[in-house]
C-alpha cells in the first residue's frame, strides 16, 4: 500500500474561525441506558486525566509553513505548549456555543507535528465515545492508545434533537451546521497545536461513523483516512475531490444498524425523541456495510472485486485494492458480531443491551495500523 501523502494535495489552514433527518433513528446505540452510565463515565474519565475546561481564543490567519510532503498547522509556528491530558474546549460555531473534548498525549514534543484523530460519538455525551473507542482511555493493560502513538484526539459534542442529542447528517432544517462545527474544531486545535495536516483520521461509532463518513465526503481536504465501527455510510451525492482510504468494522448480528442496511429490530429499546428520530430519518434506507464499502471503493477508483482475507476465527477482512494513489478500502466482517466496538474495554455496562463485545480483534489497534500505513509519519 502506497503512502497517502504521495497523492494528497494538502496545504496550510486559512482563516481560523472562532466565534460563536420513528423508530428510524434507532440506529446507533441503546441510548437511554447509555446516557446515565455515561455521565458517571465522563466524570471518571475527567478525574483520571485531570480534565480542565478552557475557552478557545480568537484565531490567527497565519498558516503553518508546509514542507513539501507534510504540510503543518499554524500551531507549529505558535510553539504553543498545551498541558497533557483531557480538557473540554468551548468555542463559537455560527450562532451557537459548542464544545469538544481535547486530549493531548503524554510525552510528545509540542514543537514537532502530531497526527490528529477526530472521533465522533453517536449521541451525547462525548464521553461515551471516549469509553467505546478507547483512543484516550486505558485498555485492559492500562495503556492509552493516544499516548502510545502520540496522537492528539478531539471528540466533538453533538447538540441536535431533543433528549439524546446527535449529528446533523442530513442537513436538517433548523439544526446546527455540523460541517461548519467540524471545520471550526479542526481550525481551533490546529491553531493551538502543531499538527501534520496530512495525518488526520476521522473515526466514529454508529451515527458517529455516519457523521465521520459525511465529513470525509464534504471535507476531503481535511480528512486523510476514514475509520468506522457499525456506521460506514455512503452519503448521497458524495463526490470528494480526493481518494480517501477507508477501514470499517461491522458485525453480521447487529440489531441496531444491521450489516445489510436500514435499521434493526431493536429500535424500540432506544427511546429516542421524535425530534431526534426525525432528523435521522434517512437511516431507514441506509445501504449496508458491504454496499457502503463498495461505494467508497468505486469512488476511490479501486478494483471492483474485493479480496477476502481470513483474520482469525469469525473475522474476515475484505480488501479493495488498485485504488487511486494506493488508498485501500477495507471492511472487517465480524461473524455474528453485535452493535459494539470490537476489542473495546469500555462497553461492559452496555452489553446487556447492545450485545457482547467481540475480543477477536481490536478495532482501535487495526485502525491505527491502517492509518500509519496510509499516512506514515515523515521523518527527516
Amino acid at each position: 500500500m502506497c503512502p497517502l501523502g504521495a497523492h494528497r494535495d494538502r496545504y496550510g489552514l486559512g482563516v481560523i474561525s472562532i466565534g460563536r433527518r420513528s423508530a428510524v433513528a434507532a440506529l446507533a446505540l441503546a441510548v437511554v441506558v447509555l446516557a446515565s452510565a455515561c455521565s458517571s463515565g465522563s466524570s471518571d474519565a475527567a478525574e483520571r486525566s485531570g480534565a480542565t475546561t478552557t475557552t478557545a481564543r480568537p484565531g490567527s490567519t497565519t498558516t503553518g509553513e508546509p514542507s513539501p510532503s507534510s504540510p503543518l498547522s499554524a500551531g507549529c509556528d505558535a510553539n504553543a505548549q498545551l498541558p497533557a491530558g483531557r480538557s473540554v474546549v468551548t468555542l463559537g460555531s455560527g450562532a451557537s456555543a459548542r464544545s469538544y473534548v481535547r486530549y493531548v498525549p503524554r510525552g510528545i514534543d509540542p514543537t514537532k507535528p502530531s497526527p490528529l484523530i477526530i472521533d465522533f460519538t453517536a449521541y451525547s455525551p462525548a464521553s461515551m465515545e471516549e469509553a467505546f473507542s478507547g483512543w484516550t482511555t486505558p485498555n485492559a493493560k492500562g495503556q492509552v492508545k493516544a499516548d502510545e502513538v502520540g496522537a492528539v484526539v478531539v471528540t466533538p459534542e453533538p447538540v441536535n434533537g431533543k433528549g439524546l442529542l446527535t449529528w446533523n447528517v442530513d442537513h436538517t432544517k433548523g439544526w446546527t451546521d455540523d460541517q461548519r462545527f467540524v471545520t471550526d474544531v479542526l481550525d481551533d486545535v490546529q491553531h493551538d497545536m502543531c499538527i501534520s495536516l496530512d495525518r488526520v483520521l476521522a473515526s466514529g461509532f454508529a451515527i458517529g461513523g455516519v457523521m465521520a463518513s459525511t465529513v470525509a465526503c464534504e471535507q476531503p481536504e481535511r480528512i486523510t483516512v476514514l475509520a468506522t465501527v457499525s456506521g460506514l455510510w455512503d452519503p448521497p451525492k458524495c463526490s470528494p475531490s480526493e481518494a480517501t482510504p477507508v477501514i470499517s468494522f461491522h458485525g453480521t448480528g447487529d440489531h441496531f444498524l444491521p450489516f445489510d442496511g436500514g435499521v434493526g429490530d431493536h429500535v424500540g429499546q432506544l427511546g429516542l425523541s421524535g425530534e431526534t428520530s426525525t432528523g435521522l430519518a434517512s437511516m431507514a434506507s441506509r445501504p449496508g456495510a458491504l454496499a457502503s464499502s463498495e461505494a467508497w471503493a468505486k469512488r476511490d477508483g479501486c478494483d471492483a472485486k474485493a479480496t477476502d482475507h481470513p483474520v482469525t476465527k469469525g473475522v474476515t477482512r475484505k480488501e479493495w485494492i488498485g485504488c487511486t494513489g494506493g488508498a485501500d478500502v477495507e471492511l472487517y466482517v465480524i461473524d455474528g458480531g453485535s452493535h459494539t466496538w470490537p476489542g473495546s474495554n469500555g462497553m461492559a455496562n452496555y452489553e446487556s443491551l447492545l450485545g457482547p463485545v467481540s475480543d477477536a480483534v481490536s478495532a482501535t489497534d487495526l485502525m491505527w495500523t491502517f492509518f500509519a500505513q496510509q499516512a506514515p509519519a515523515v521523518t527527516s
